[in-house]
């Protein structure tokens, strides 16, 4: 009984992982397609692939508490809990840190949120960036299984494919053979790409560890 299950656990994951990179090259297959497409609106702060992105990054992290709940190996247990806290950090990046809520005015690429320094809580937020950033550098020296890691198979498909993810958003970002709005679109495709991507290199050590 105990076999079946953990079989039935493993289908289920390498399933998500599957899903996780399949989908994730048919949006970089269709990003230069939609970037014609669609609106420069849904590429804009608080727009349909920002929202997404956020959505993508939430649900990495709790499906990295999921493995961690799966798991009875304490360091891989770690290494979940530690991915989940990261992913939390970089949907509050996302977020610009609660500036999103402020706008200020509204431009062709998008609306104009208040600057960092002239933001009510930016010592707070800066405060708070370097101790979740030391904590997590601490929790990942203390508990991670480095070596392991470092024993692990490369998952070089899936950092090829968040390479591309890369490589889509500094070109849309630097308005690369597309005009800058264009470019805007390609630019968050290929971030919500490299979010989509996340989970699976977790799976991947999952599995190796």
């Amino acid at each position: 009984m105990y076999y079946s299950k953990q079989h039935k656990s493993r289908k289920r994951i390498d399933s998500f992982y599957k899903m996780s990179t399949c989908a994730s090259l048919a949006l970089l297959i269709l990003a230069v397609p939609l970037s014609f497409i669609l609106p420069v609106s849904a590429s804009f702060e608080n727009g349909l692939l920002e929202n997404l992105q956020i959505v993508v990054i939430l649900f990495g992290s709790c499906y990295n508490l999921f493995l961690a709940a799966r798991t009875f190996d304490r360091q891989i247990k770690y290494f979940h809990l530690w991915c989940a806290a990261l992913l939390v950090f970089l949907a509050f990046r996302e977020l610009s840190w609660g500036r999103v809520f402020y706008p200020i005015d509204m431009e062709d690429t998008g609306p104009v949120f208040i600057a960092m320094s002239d933001y009510a809580w930016r010592t707070e937020v800066h405060i708070i960036i370097v101790v979740y950033l030391l904590l997590l550098l601490m929790f990942m020296l203390l508990n991670l299984p480095l070596r392991r890691m470092l024993r692990c198979r490369i998952p070089y498909n899936v950092i090829f494919l968040m390479a591309l993810a890369v490589l889509f958003s500094y070109i849309g970002d630097h308005g690369i053979l597309f005009g800058k709005l264009q470019g805007q679109i390609l630019e968050e495709t290929g971030e919500l790409v490299f979010y989509m991507l996340i989970p699976a290199l977790c799976i991947h050590y999952h599995r190796e560890l």
